[in-house]
């Protein structure tokens, strides 16, 4: 994970992990982002493992959210696809 933008992510249970910036994505209607990080994981096919959170400001940081709604994970999707196809 060398070389890139890297930031720390505190899980659930308050341990901190460094995580690899992959890209940001805004929704269509600019209401929401999402932050597609990897944590230096591959699939057994080579594949990297990407995560993606939905962003809460919060007053003074940032929270990383679930995605739960599908419609909102199924665009969230289209958003990916359209920029590994650009």
């Amino acid at each position: 994970m060398d070389g890139s933008e890297k930031i720390i992510i505190v899980n659930k249970d308050n341990t901190e992990e460094e995580v690899e910036i992959v890209t940001y994505l805004n929704s269509r209607d600019n209401m929401n982002q999402y932050l597609v990080y990897t944590k230096g994981e591959n699939q057994p096919n080579g594949d990297v493992i990407i995560y993606i959170s939905k962003i809460k400001e919060d007053k003074d940081s940032m929270k990383l959210e679930e995605i739960v709604d599908e419609a909102e994970w199924k665009e969230v999707q289209k958003l990916l696809k359209e920029i590994a196809n650009a």
